[in-house]
């Protein structure tokens, strides 16, 4: 597995990889978790407590590619949901923090049907960036300030502005990760000579 590109988005350095191969084998299959809570008997009210039941569905992917020097590599996704079939030509993307073995995949292209699905949550958890611990706190002294002395408007304005130029460069460098990952399936089309 060699480094296809390395990227700098925010702080965090990320290495792209790619695997491009056709499609030698894929299945697909859905799992379900069930579960329940309350029923039995309210002594305080004399009647019995409702019973609760949701369900949560998954859509497992799985599928081997075979490269043109004849290696294979398996995939498995969860909750991608990819359109492939056996025959199609097929890239996969992931990216690897700096200084970690693994990494998670990020997207896939298909080349016969000519899609790039992007695993969105995914690339978010590699580039956006979370608020740090002391935010949360100061906006509780803010809202206080404004409670007791209402000087916490001021606070409260700069978090505001804070947060919103957190939530801009987050989208920036979401943006900044599809891109990279658009270059490189282009790339991959281009030195592979696959249309």
């Amino acid at each position: 597995m060699s480094s296809a590109q390395s990227v700098t988005i925010g702080q965090q350095h990320i290495e792209l990889h790619t695997f491009t191969g056709e499609v030698v084998d894929e299945k697909k299959w859905t799992s379900t978790q069930v579960s329940s809570s309350g029923g039995g008997y309210n002594v305080g009210s004399g009647q019995n407590n409702p019973v609760s039941i949701s369900s949560s569905s998954e859509t497992h992917d799985q599928f081997f590619l075979k490269d043109v020097t004849g290696r294979e590599q398996a995939i498995e996704l969860t909750n991608a949901n990819v359109a492939i079939r056996k025959g199609h030509c097929v890239t996969v993307i992931w990216g690897i923090l700096r200084g970690q073995e693994r990494g998670p995949y990020l997207a896939i292209y298909n080349h016969n049907t000519s899609t790039l699905d992007h695993f969105n949550a995914v690339m978010q958890s590699l580039v956006v960036q979370s608020p740090p611990w002391w935010e949360g706190f100061a906006w509780g002294i803010s809202i206080l300030a404004i409670c007791f002395y209402g000087v916490g408007i001021i606070g409260v304005i700069i978090l505001a502005v804070k947060r919103k130029h957190r939530f801009r460069q987050n989208q920036e460098n979401l943006a900044a990760l599809k891109g990279a990952v658009a270059k490189l399936v282009e790339e991959t089309q281009i030195n592979r000579g696959i249309p």
